[in-house]
């Protein structure tokens, strides 16, 4: 049985340790176990904690004990004024969210190295799905056309919103999320193809990626960062369609637009939704992104009686018939020209 990735934390300072230990499981949302250690004696007790990924312990605890361990793989965290060279250290007294971030670069350092990946296939495909317009379908489009698009090409959905609620929709408890693979993709590259693979769920077919935990996360990555993983992601995989949910919350929104090949944006007819859609196009007209509009598709829904509720049974309803008849070519699963 392959043993469960594990980062073992040490600290007597139980309120640091539990802060840091809670801020990693859930705003980092590492791929892996995280178990705390309140003292040098219990690390070294744990047979487990001996073949621990990464060890991350403070500097008093390193020294009452764990010194001589001979942990393969461990962070210390630098309690004093002093600069150490060895072992690896940081300050203690930093964001939680920098200390995070050298976690991240310690443990993929850690890992066994992955073999590349290049890709073979056509380019991928990119879709991005934005409307400035409110509550309107525009995830459940997004999903949907990409399930119709997965019965017969490989097709990854990444969802920009601030709050998805995938995992509770689907009851499942993801391993990690898309924050993961912009960390790889800067401080390990050559292991993202793994991290991928490991990260990426399936709902009616379709890959997606975990999106992140809460706007704070999501609005942390830079556009630089979103455009350099979309290039990693096409070299090491054989996607075909790459489907972007895209959201205001996402830095660098228009450049995302601009580099897809189609754009999708839901239209209406009321007075709210025209004016912010009004509002949208003479921004991309004074800040010169009127391209975008030129690979622009709208689409203006009739009303739908029914949507399906569950998830991975979108291709059956409404929405699903019209994408097959307004925007599929000649109703089949393909969009390429």
């Amino acid at each position: 049985m392959k043993k469960e990735k594990m980062i073992a934390v040490c600290d007597s300072d139980i309120s640091y340790a539990g802060r840091l230990v809670e801020y990693l499981r859930q705003e980092a949302a590492f791929p892996c176990e995280i178990r705390l250690y309140t003292s040098a004696e219990t690390l070294l007790e744990d047979p487990d904690a001996r073949s621990a990924d990464l060890v991350v312990i403070a500097q008093s605890q390193y020294i009452a004990g764990a010194a001589q361990a001979g942990f393969t793989n461990l962070l210390m965290l630098n309690e004093s004024d002093d600069f150490l060279e060895e072992p690896e250290n940081v300050s203690k007294f930093q964001s939680i969210s920098n200390i995070a971030a050298h976690i991240r670069s310690r443990y993929a350092a850690g890992e066994e190295p992955v073999s590349h990946s290049i890709r073979h296939g056509r380019p991928m495909v990119r879709i991005g799905v934005y409307t400035p317009v409110t509550r309107c379908l525009q995830t459940t489009f997004s999903m949907t056309l990409g399930q119709l698009l997965a019965r017969r090409h490989r097709v990854l959905y990444m969802n920009f919103e601030a709050f998805s609620g995938l995992d509770k929709m689907l009851a499942r408890d993801f391993r990690g999320s898309v924050s993961d693979l912009v960390y790889y993709n800067e401080c390990a590259r050559e292991k993202l193809a793994g991290q991928l693979e490991m990260l990426t769920e399936e709902a009616g077919g379709m890959h997606f990626l975990p999106p992140m935990k809460s706007f704070i996360e999501l609005r942390s990555i830079k556009r630089e960062q979103w455009s350099s993983l979309l290039r990693t992601i096409e070299k090491v995989t054989e996607y075909e369609y790459l489907i972007m949910d895209l959201t205001e919350h996402t830095d660098g929104l228009l450049d995302l637009l601009r580099t897809c090949d189609r754009v999708y944006t839901i239209v209406r007819d009321d007075t709210f939704s025209r004016a912010r859609y009004f509002q949208y196009e003479d921004l991309l007209r004074r800040m010169n992104y009127e391209d975008i509009r030129m690979r622009t598709q709208y689409c203006k829904f009739p009303v739908f009686r029914e949507i399906p509720a569950g998830i991975e049974d979108l291709t059956r309803g409404e929405l699903a018939l019209y994408i097959r008849q307004n925007l599929l070519q000649g109703g089949e699963e393909d969009l390429r020209e």
